[in-house]
């Protein structure tokens, strides 16, 4: 079976939990992962932004610098193939999207600012012949009955754990398991995962934590 083709937003890139486990879960090839051009600009500026409010000072070049060297070995590594089919780093496809009379509609999304992503999704749908998944944390924004019409299902982060976990089940335990393990500082463990999976603000996925939890053996009062 095929790997579940996965557009990333960039909201969800700039969260270190939810992107380090869809970089692993693209390495095991449990899921096709992809983003543009366009979207790693607005990940690069978001992840500079919170980094400089982290440290209470206005945003540098510095920030920009080391927010964008975050991804280097992201991309050379886990995700080499991380531009979708037709896409080049310079990002000139997006201009001839654009224009083509087909993808019409995308340009009535709420907010003009998220036509790019939704014109990537659509154009890899269409290359592909396959549903292509918007990982987003913004579905208002993303209204499916204006995305489906070219075979995109716009997703919380935590609802593409499910559509993993249904393909199969124990390799999503086991990348998981070793996305875990790749956090050293500050020491990371199963039981922070499991966290993770429930929380609101990350994958705000309660049931699938509660089934994770009984498959890795952890008592309720760990979690």
């Amino acid at each position: 079976m095929s790997a579940l083709l996965v557009l990333a937003d960039a909201n969800i890139m700039v969260k270190d939990v939810v992107s380090n486990v869809l970089f692993d879960l693209a390495r095991a090839k449990l899921i096709d992962l992809r983003w543009t051009p366009q979207i790693e600009t607005e990940y690069v500026k978001h992840r500079a932004r919170l980094r400089a409010e982290t440290n209470h000072r206005d945003l540098d070049f510095d920030d920009l610098i080391w927010a964008q060297r975050r991804l280097d070995p992201i991309k050379k590594h886990l995700v080499p193939q991380y531009l979708p089919p037709g896409w080049q780093d310079d990002g000139k496809r997006l201009d001839a999207l654009r224009k083509k009379s087909t993808f019409a509609s995308l340009f009535q999304l709420p907010d003009p600012d998220d036509v790019h992503v939704a014109l990537a999704a659509a154009d890899w749908a269409k290359s592909s012949g396959t549903s292509v998944v918007l990982a987003t944390d913004n579905l208002k924004d993303f209204p499916s009955e204006v995305l489906l019409q070219f075979d995109i299902h716009p997703l919380h982060p935590g609802d593409v754990l499910d559509l993993v976990a249904l393909l199969d089940a124990e390799g999503l335990s086991k990348s998981l398991q070793k996305t875990t393990t790749d956090f050293k500082n500050p020491q990371f463990e199963l039981v922070d995962m499991l966290v993770s999976i429930r929380s609101a603000q990350q994958f705000d996925n309660v049931e699938l934590a509660t089934k994770l939890q009984a498959r890795w053996g952890l008592g309720i009062s760990r979690c």
